[in-house]
């Protein structure tokens, strides 16, 4: 039985080679040659793998959506939750797989340092890990058993009953009350669907808290936790600069990541000061977002700050000044981040 069944076409041959070979790499085994002994069946062959595999890796390009062999197969792994996808081409990927995450290896040229790997291998063995646990659950007591009676013959034979008793208690524990983990994926985006490459994740776990710093592809991955934990709804709380911070409660699925969309802040600061080549402050100054109410006089020092409402983080604004002893000045600038301090301005007298 293999690790990982590669579903693809042939025509993709020369690329699923080299990610088979990644595979390989992480200590997994790969069924994916599809030259079938002689004397065999290709679509029995074919069939008994794809069972029999723990997960099942489709590649998806033009050629393989096309393929009924391809898509009859990762629709018989999604039925029994193994499917893993892998875009390698832009494209609309078939209805029935739409809600199942897949990494984006667009036009991947075998580049092992694409940040998608890291979600690819992340989500192959979150798969290979639970298909393991089911396979062991229904032995984990046989086998705790087995290893608790050779403890026992080894310690009851030099130790004194005390010590027997507190090893004893201790191996108990250990074997019957071995704690589950999980790891999680959360993955954050924009209304573009665009990745949001800077902010923390914070989760609250019935004993402590795991905060993890988000990625530049978007994403935090938190380790080691109870799988008791996803029983039931965790908070999670998310932060980024520019973004609406998001506060809820929900359940978690170890299986895939949990993709949430962010907003933007509705209010945007600018501020600065007003001032003369020579650095001198100019008072009075009228400081106007073009086109819009908002403005500011510049104080004594020269300060000035707009506060913008309904505008977002890559918007185009229009900054203009008015004052009857400095001539007028326009500038374009972009929004980039909720809060523009230090854009001072430098204005000419006017010519007498």
């Amino acid at each position: 039985m293999s690790d990982i069944f590669i579903s693809y076409s042939s025509a993709d041959r020369d690329i699923v080679k080299t990610l088979a070979g990644l595979f390989e790499q992480q200590g997994w085994s790969v069924w994916w040659d599809r030259d079938i002994p002689i004397g065999q069946h290709y679509d029995t062959v074919i069939e008994n793998e794809l069972k029999q595999a723990a997960c099942v890796v489709v590649v998806w390009t033009q050629r393989s959506i096309n393929s009924e062999w391809v898509k009859n197969e990762a629709l018989e792994a999604a039925h029994i939750n193994k499917l893993v996808p892998v875009l390698l081409e832009k494209l609309a990927v078939p209805l029935a797989f739409k809600r199942i995450e897949t990494a984006k290896l667009y036009n991947w040229d075998g580049d092992t340092s694409h940040p998608e790997l890291e979600l690819l291998f992340h989500s192959i063995h979150s798969i290979l890990q639970n298909q393991r646990e089911g396979v062991e659950e229904p032995f984990k007591n046989q086998i705790h058993g087995s290893v608790l009676i050779n403890s026992i013959k080894k310690i009851l034979k030099p130790a004194s009953l005390a010590v027997s008793i507190l090893v004893l208690s201790f191996l108990a524990f250990y074997y019957f009350n071995k704690p589950n983990e999980a790891s999680l994926t959360v993955r954050i985006f924009d209304w573009k669907k665009l990745p949001i490459p800077q902010g923390d994740i914070k989760i609250y776990l019935p004993q402590y808290i795991r905060t993890q710093s988000v990625d530049k592809m978007g994403q935090a991955f938190f380790n080691g936790i109870p799988k008791s934990a996803l029983k039931t709804k965790m908070k999670i709380e998310i932060n980024s600069p520019g973004y609406v911070s998001i506060s809820l409660d929900t359940l978690f699925d170890a299986s895939r990541p949990l993709e949430l969309s962010m907003a933007f802040s509705t209010q945007v600061i600018i501020s600065g000061k007003v001032k003369t080549a020579a650095e001198f402050p100019i008072r009075g100054v009228e400081v106007n977002v073009e086109g819009t109410k908002y403005f500011d006089l510049s104080k004594t020092d020269g300060s000035y700050k707009i506060r913008l409402e309904k505008y977002t983080l890559g918007d185009d604004i229009t900054i203009t000044t008015s004052h009857k002893d400095y001539e007028d000045k326009s500038f374009i600038m972009k929004i980039s981040a909720p809060e523009i301090l230090s854009q001072d301005i430098f204005l000419n007298p006017v010519p007498k």
